[in-house]
Order: C-alpha cells, then structure tokens, then sequence
C-alpha cells in the first residue's frame, strides 16, 4: 500500500508579496523540454517501446 504523507505549513506574506504570488501563479505555464520528451515515449505497454540502459 502506498501512503501520501502531507504537511501543512502556515505561510504568511504581505499583501504585495500575496499579490506577486497570484500573479506568477496566473501566468501560462513554461514547457519543460524533458517532460514534453517522456510525455511522447510510447508507455511499456504499448507497440513501440524501447528500454533505455
């Protein structure tokens, strides 16, 4: 079984810093070349699939 620990921490911050926090949360995401690569491997399921060493 796998278990998901989760922490909460109170986090507390001005009212320009809370405004710059939305905002950078706001804009669009950036593509992380690495994650766009593995998103496209076929999975080891499927026809294609090669096992890299």
């Amino acid at each position: 079984m796998e278990q998901v620990l989760v922490r909460v921490v109170l986090v507390r911050m001005s009212h320009e810093g809370f405004a710059d926090f939305i905002e950078a949360l706001s804009r669009p995401a950036a593509p992380v070349p690495e994650m766009t690569e593995l998103a496209k491997r076929p999975a080891p399921w499927e026809s294609g699939y090669v096992a890299k060493r």
